[in-house]
């Protein structure tokens, strides 16, 4: 039997017909128990007063609020209460006239598209992860044809050869990786993308969002078509979603970056690169300036521009949140606001910048780098910007034997997410407490997130760097 020149994917028991059976009726049940818990039960009621779940952004209540205004011939805007995208005002006024049901499928559906096409992109990187080569130690050695032959062991550890080059996976060659091939890399589990959506539905921050009926899963379902369709290569529907996303969170913009490194990263020519990043720039402007378009008329005025997103850059409504924002500007003295204001806004560039660049040839992990740092550096998260990037951190199961620091990662969030609701009512509704209370416990929630996130990214590197010198696998490394 030939060599295997191209490393190991194991199946087991993680891809049998009773297992991928046993997930499709999960998937199915965990909707089904969403549709119920939503029409027939007072659960949403509670949870939609949560301050984990909603914000002022992103909260039904206020949403109903200014329906009701509109709908009497008010200004929704008026007085900052309500502080949401003004074609939500209009698909909820379409929703006042059907029963409730619909309101409940329409989140059941979110979620289930949501699952759809999270399922289509864990088939993208299940391909990507079968197109990964690493590099052989003789640096002499020319790339064989035979490697374009993948190799995955079944249950009994045979050989079964998957005779599909990494052109017809929908992977295009790289040919600086495909100098030298090694088999000597880890025995990974082959992604199966059905898991992978079972995870986000059983995710209790997913199914605590959905439930709360907040309104930040229309936002996380644009954020999932636009990486869809990114991934797609469609220009068109992807600077589309990357609108309607940055229409309904203002934050949504710096992913426009890493989808333009996607679609030139494999053209040659440089006056095509300048014609795509020309003409998906255009598209994302049109479809932006089309979405405020419909909002003016819809409502006759700009006024919503500075209720809206006048609130996200100034942060004026003080109201806690997961976030640390709200209590900084409590406490600030005045005279520094604008100050502050400038170097927390411009936060979120100054990290995403440098991640653009450094995994710009990485499209789907940046996309989990940048999500990351939008959830943790917007000024009104909620729980369920957190469960959008942990969306893709499943599709990566292969760092989790590299990360170093899972243990305390995992400690950090069952402490903080138990304390989160004690600290609330000890400060709000007992007495007992004061804010510093829950920006502790806040704080400590936050610490979760970048620990994760920083050690995601240093077990990324670490398999890479092994990638591509072979001479560190299976070592220690001492990173400095």
């Amino acid at each position: 039997m030939k060599q295997n020149l191209l490393p190991p994917l194991i199946k087991k028991k993680y891809d049998t017909l009773a297992f991928q059976k046993f997930l499709k009726i999960s998937i199915a049940l965990l909707l089904i128990s969403r549709l119920f818990i939503l029409n027939f039960t007072k659960i949403p009621d509670v949870l939609g007063q949560r301050f984990e779940l909603t914000t002022p952004i992103t909260s039904l209540k206020k949403l109903k609020e200014g329906l009701y205004l509109f709908q009497h011939g008010l200004d929704p805007y008026e007085g900052g209460l309500y502080t949401q995208a003004p074609l939500l005002l209009f698909l909820y006024h379409i929703l006042s006239y059907l029963p409730k049901i619909f309101e409940s499928l329409l989140y059941t559906t979110c979620d289930g598209l949501i699952a759809y096409y999270i399922y289509h992109i864990s088939i993208y990187r299940k391909k990507n992860q079968l197109s990964l080569y690493w590099v052989k130690s003789a640096p002499e050695n020319k790339f064989s044809t035979d490697t374009e032959n993948a190799v995955i062991d079944s249950d009994n550890d045979s050989e079964q050869e998957l005779k599909v080059p990494p052109q017809k996976l929908g992977i295009k060659k790289n040919n600086k990786l495909f100098k030298d091939i090694s088999s000597q890399r880890p025995v990974d589990i082959l992604l199966n993308p059905l898991l992978v959506v079972t995870i986000y539905l059983v995710n209790p921050f997913t199914i605590l969002s959905c439930l709360s009926k907040s309104t930040i899963i229309f936002n996380n379902l644009a954020y999932v078509l636009f990486f869809f369709y990114k991934f797609q290569e469609n220009i068109n529907l992807s600077m589309f979603f990357a609108a309607l996303g940055s229409y309904l969170s203002f934050y949504s913009f710096v992913i426009v970056g890493p989808c333009l490194l996607f679609l030139i990263e494999n053209k040659n020519d440089s006056f095509k690169k300048k014609k795509i990043i020309a003409e998906a720039i255009g598209l994302y402007i049109v479809y932006v300036a089309s979405l405020l378009g419909v909002s003016y008329l819809l409502l006759g005025s700009f006024r919503f521009l500075k209720a809206f997103y006048g609130v996200v850059l100034s942060i004026s409504d003080l109201t806690p949140n997961i976030g640390h924002y709200w209590y900084f500007f409590t406490e600030i003295f005045e005279h520094f606001r604008i100050f502050f204001l400038w170097v927390f806004q411009l936060h979120i560039i100054i990290f995403v910048v440098p991640s653009i660049l450094k995994f710009k040839e990485q499209p789907l992990f940046l996309t989990l780098v940048v999500t990351s740092l939008i959830s943790q550096l917007k000024t009104y998260p909620s729980v369920g910007d957190v469960a959008l990037y942990m969306i893709f951190i499943p599709m990566y199961q292969e760092l989790f034997k590299y990360m170093t620091y899972p243990f305390y990662t995992l400690n950090f969030f069952l402490y903080s997410i138990s304390f989160e609701p004690l600290m609330y009512d000890l400060w709000i509704w007992q007495g007992t407490g004061n804010a510093n209370f829950l920006f502790i416990i806040n704080l400590i929630f936050n610490i979760a997130q970048i620990l994760l996130l920083t050690d995601t990214i240093h077990a990324f590197l670490k398999r890479e760097h092994e990638r591509h010198y072979p001479e560190f696998r299976g070592k220690e490394l001492a990173w400095k």
